[in-house]
């Protein structure tokens, strides 16, 4: 993990920033960004130009995207549809069982991100349906039953350190045909996410060292077979006539309109930078942060932390300042984190979490001369902490 930073041109242009705020966004490396310039510079094609020498060499390389970033993910091309990233993908999901599912019960998790509850909220009436939210992987398995139509649920939450054991929980949801829907926003950046252990995966491109505005939605064929689309246009048509039309047989009457090409392009980059890594490879790096992180910020007086030792995730507060101000106060001083509840309004439900937090999110470029920098000012902040406010 030497040096790794000089693979990022934001690190090169703010040398002095300490970026604490992955789980909302990672930077991207050089060659993601190279990706993007080279389709605007040398190969600018939309794939409907197919007729031509450069339009089959979008053609190929769109195919080979969506085969790679699939293969991430143990899946086939068949499977991956492109979205603008793990919000629309969970939207699309939802609606997409809306017509295929019963009423019974769908169970969330406390520490969802919004985006992972208000797409069941809206399209599975809680006159027809029941929401059950559960607190760990014990307590979900416990809820599985016959009456289980949906579990949706993150392997990784973007605030506690809660993992839930996507293999376990799939089996036994198997066991009652219910669906298991992985928002891997997360996960996917830190540790390797498998479509063996779930009907259907959720992720982004940003969130893994990729370019904004991509995403994909991860779907077993044998699911996806039985479902229709929810968004219409062109490039999904096989055939229309004055009353009716039929969609293409392929994955493409689930993506209407233009590809984001140039995005699409990065995002498979991105999957090779994070695979020339490896995922044993960051999660050893990031351990050795995170647990530095935990035993410098235990040290400073009025510090209380609500995360484990060794979680990339490190949620804590200040005694008597509100966490938006030193926040606030941080990113003045170059050290970018973030504060709030994250988008996942309902972990608050529960008694012993407090309503807003600041949040330290680490990822493989991350050293501990950034906690170093961050501890340094957490530490000064008493006198000029109260000039700042």
């Amino acid at each position: 993990m030497n040096n790794v930073k000089n693979n990022f041109p934001m690190f090169k242009n703010h040398p002095d920033i300490v970026y604490f705020d992955n789980s909302a966004l990672t930077f991207k490396p050089q060659m993601v960004i190279d990706e993007g310039n080279w389709f605007y510079q040398e190969c600018s094609f939309s794939t409907r130009t197919s007729d031509s020498l450069l339009g089959m060499e979008i053609i190929q390389k769109f195919n080979y995207a969506r085969k790679n970033i699939a293969n991430i993910v143990d899946a086939s091309e068949e499977e991956l549809i492109f979205t603008s990233g793990t919000t629309e993908s969970l939207n699309l999901i939802a609606r997409m069982l809306k017509e295929k599912i019963e009423p019974g019960e769908i169970i969330l998790s406390y520490f969802n991100h919004n985006s992972n509850i208000v797409p069941f909220f809206e399209n599975f009436p809680h006159s027809s349906f029941k929401f059950i939210f559960v607190k760990n992987n014990q307590e979900l398995l416990n809820n599985i039953n016959s009456n289980t139509r949906i579990i949706a649920i993150p392997e990784i939450s973007n605030n506690f350190d809660v993992d839930f054991n996507m293999a376990e929980i799939y089996l036994k949801a198997k066991q009652y045909n219910a669906i298991l829907i992985n928002d891997a926003a997360q996960a996917i950046v830190h540790k390797k996410v498998s479509l063996k252990h779930s009907d259907v995966i959720a992720f982004s491109g940003n969130k893994i060292y990729g370019p904004m505005g991509t995403g994909a939605l991860v779907v077993k064929k044998q699911l996806l077979d039985q479902l229709k689309p929810v968004k219409w246009g062109g490039g999904q048509v096989q055939d229309l006539n004055l009353c009716s039309w039929n969609p293409k047989p392929t994955i493409a009457k689930f993506e209407p309109g233009t590809p984001n090409l140039p995005g699409i392009f990065q995002f498979s980059k991105a999957i090779d930078f994070v695979r020339s890594i490896s995922y044993e490879a960051i999660q050893k790096h990031e351990k050795a942060i995170a647990d530095y992180l935990y035993d410098e910020l235990n040290k400073v007086n009025n510090v209380q932390i609500d995360s484990q030792r060794g979680s990339h995730l490190v949620l804590f507060n200040i005694k008597n300042w509100p966490a938006q101000d030193v926040a606030s106060y941080l990113g003045h001083h170059n050290i970018y984190v973030r504060s709030g509840v994250f988008c996942a309004h309902s972990f608050r439900e529960i008694k012993k979490y407090q309503n807003s937090y600041i949040r330290v999110s680490i990822a493989f470029y991350n050293t501990k001369e950034d906690v170093d920098k961050l501890i340094e000012t957490l530490i000064k902040s008493g006198g000029n902490f109260l000039e700042f406010i």
